[in-house]
């Protein structure tokens, strides 16, 4: 599930940021891209963010940018950028941020199974360094599809 959401066509490597609006702009971005999601649904990540403070960061190095599926979502997908340097969120155990996702489901069962790979991927050993380390979106997928189809 998590390799139908995310194939290597959303996954960009070594993006700058210089703050956390910025990768939340440039992740949401390639959602927009790929038509998944409405330009407003890009706000409302960052607006999420503002309002409710740096929840996203939800592993050490890692955010995932979200908002409700009326928020202008159109296809259920999702998209991953790792940041070139770090920035930080505000997060007080988490920070700072290396790599960031962002998804868009139109409901709210939709994203489940892919959540769930996705944490295993994040809490396998030194996968965030792993996934930094990549330089390209095929790397990257190649390295996410070996832990996912080996769980």
């Amino acid at each position: 599930m998590l390799l139908d959401l995310l194939p290597k066509e959303r996954i960009a490597t070594k993006v700058g940021a210089k703050d956390w609006r910025k990768v939340g702009r440039k992740v949401g971005e390639i959602l927009l891209k790929d038509n998944l999601v409405e330009d407003r649904y890009i706000d409302a990540m960052i607006k999420s963010l503002e309002d409710n403070g740096p929840y996203i960061v939800m592993a050490k190095g890692v955010a995932v940018f979200h908002a409700r599926p009326e928020d202008g979502v159109k296809e259920t997908g999702m998209s991953l950028i790792t940041l070139e340097s770090p920035v930080e969120f505000g997060h007080e155990n988490n920070d700072p941020v290396k790599i960031a996702f962002a998804f868009g489901s139109i409901n709210n069962d939709k994203h489940v199974e892919a959540m769930s790979q996705l944490m295993t991927v994040l809490l396998e050993d030194n996968s965030v360094d792993e996934i930094c380390a990549k330089d390209t979106s095929s790397e990257v997928f190649d390295y996410i599809s070996q832990i996912v189809n080996n769980a």
